[in-house]
């Protein structure tokens, strides 16, 4: 069965188009068929994975299908990547498809999951890459998956928007059925973690409060905030393909290994 996997947070800078992006291509490195679904307006998975997504119309990304009745269907937007996965790209005008699906009467909240039911059955994973914000947007990323990835980092203001997107979520599952909820520390210094020189200051101690706050959500990988993902980045490259035998590689790789490709 189809794996779809959403990341999400109703707060932009926690990453979460970067651990979206670089997780999906380990995926895919294990030779597992990966779609991605990129719904921002930053389009960073649509800009890593296929050339010139910045210049794209809006007739050839998912602003074709957001709206009822779709100019054109998903099967006819999706861009094989060199890096040996999927994509259907966004567009730097996302603000456009909040519009869109607002000006639907009934069903708007399953646009994306009715496209996705058009091509599921050619992917082992779907990966949607969800906007900084609690909109229509991200209740179509929300509404198909089966796993949702709740990037954040170690601050207070990050841990309260983490707080009330899994609120949303559970209030919505009284609609949409239960999903599996997975909190992950992104961009986090290791010497705040239990053990290492900085775990007794102030930041060491919201590690804690994290485990207490997000308990059996939390995942147990941490990912290290690292210039390698930024330089990766910027160059073209997901970090495994940058320096592949690093930390910030290797941790990527563990939460794919434990949260993704586990059955």
């Amino acid at each position: 069965m189809t794996k779809v996997l959403a990341f999400t947070n109703n707060k932009g800078g926690t990453g979460k188009s970067t651990l979206c992006a670089n997780s999906a291509h380990v995926t895919a490195l294990t030779g597992a068929k990966v779609l991605v679904v990129d719904l921002t307006s930053q389009i960073t998975c649509s800009s890593l994975f296929i050339g010139g997504a910045e210049s794209l119309p809006e007739a050839d990304t998912v602003l074709a299908f957001l709206k009822k009745p779709p100019e054109r269907h998903i099967e006819d937007l999706i861009y094989e990547s060199q890096k040996g996965l999927d994509i259907v790209a966004a567009s730097v005008s996302m603000a456009k498809a909040v519009s869109q699906l607002a000006s639907i009467q009934m069903g708007k909240e399953s646009v994306l999951k009715y496209e996705l039911e058009r091509i599921k059955h050619q992917y082992d994973y779907i990966f949607i890459d969800s906007p900084g914000e609690l909109n229509e947007l991200t209740v179509n990323a929300l509404v198909p998956s089966t796993k949702i990835f709740i990037p954040t980092r170690l601050n207070r203001t990050d841990f309260e928007c983490t707080e009330s997107m899994i609120r949303f979520i559970r209030e919505a599952e009284n609609y949409i059925g239960a999903r599996e909820v997975r909190v992950v520390l992104n961009m986090l210094d290791d010497r705040y973690l239990p053990g290492n020189i900085w775990a007794s200051s102030h930041t060491g101690m919201l590690y804690r409060q994290a485990q207490q706050t997000f308990a059996d959500v939390l995942s147990p990988v941490t990912i290290p905030d690292s210039a390698d993902i930024r330089t990766a980045f910027d160059r073209g490259l997901t970090v495994v393909e940058y320096k592949p035998g690093e930390e910030a590689a290797r941790r990527v790789q563990e939460l794919v290994n434990r949260e993704v490709t586990s059955d």
